[in-house]
C-alpha cells in the first residue's frame, strides 16, 4: 500500500505532445504508453485538439473540474458527439479511435483509466462517502487505487491510518486481500474507486 499524493505525482507528457498528465499510478513502472499494462492519471486539457492515437487501449475518461468538453469520436463504424460535462461520470471509449476533444469554456481536469486490452480490465464506481466508515474490499491478486476529488477523507487498513486530500491516492497492490476503509472528514465526501484485475 501507498499514498501518492498530488503535489508529488510526475508529470507526464501525451504520446501526441499535445499536453501533459499526472500520473498517479501504472504497471509496468516506467512503461511507456505502447507497453503499459494499466494506466491512472490526471490530464489538464488546456486547448481543444486531437487525442492521442492509442492502439490496444480501452480508455474510461471523467470530468474532475471546468464545464467539460464535447469528444468527437470516429471508429468501430461509428462516427459520434458525446459531451463530458458532469463530474465524476465516467465515458468508456477505445483509443484506437480517432477522437477530437472540444473544450467547452476553458481548461478541464480529467481523470485517465486504461488498461491494455486482453491483459487488464478496470472497473470504476463512486462512492459515497459518510463519517462512518464504509469497507472496501480488495481482492487477491488485484490493484486498487482508491483517488479524493476533495478531502478530507481518512483511510484506515492494516497499515495504520492516513488523510487523503484533494487529488491524493491510495494505491494497494500486494496479493493478499485486504479490507481498506474509508470515512470523509467533514461529513460528506466523494471517492473513485477503480479495481484492475488480469485478464
Amino acid at each position: 500500500m501507498r499514498i501518492q499524493r498530488g503535489e508529488d505525482a510526475p508529470v507526464q507528457p501525451w504520446k501526441n505532445g499535445g499536453g501533459v498528465s499526472r500520473l498517479i499510478a501504472a504497471s509496468p513502472e516506467g512503461a511507456g504508453y505502447d507497453s503499459v499494462d494499466w494506466h491512472v492519471s490526471r490530464p489538464t486539457i488546456a486547448a481543444s485538439g486531437a487525442f492521442s492515437h492509442l492502439p490496444g487501449l480501452d480508455r474510461q475518461f471523467m470530468l474532475v473540474a471546468g464545464a467539460g468538453v464535447v469528444l468527437h469520436c470516429r471508429g468501430d463504424g461509428a462516427e459520434f458527439a458525446h459531451r463530458v460535462d458532469a463530474p465524476l461520470a465516467p465515458f468508456a471509449f477505445r483509443g484506437d479511435w480517432d477522437v477530437r476533444c472540444e473544450l467547452i469554456d476553458g481548461t478541464a481536469e480529467v481523470l485517465n483509466v486504461m488498461t491494455r486490452r486482453g491483459r487488464c480490465a478496470a472497473s470504476v464506481e463512486i462512492a459515497s462517502l459518510g463519517d462512518t466508515p464504509a469497507m472496501v474490499r480488495k481482492p487477491a491478486h488485484e490493484t486498487l487505487i482508491a483517488w479524493c476529488p476533495a478531502g478530507p477523507v481518512t483511510a484506515y487498513g492494516s497499515w495504520g491510518t492516513a488523510t487523503l486530500e484533494g487529488d491524493d491516492a491510495v494505491i494497494v497492490d500486494e496479493a493478499p486481500a485486504t479490507d481498506v476503509a474509508f470515512a470523509a472528514g467533514d461529513g460528506a465526501a466523494r471517492l473513485v474507486i477503480i479495481r484492475v484485475s488480469r485478464t
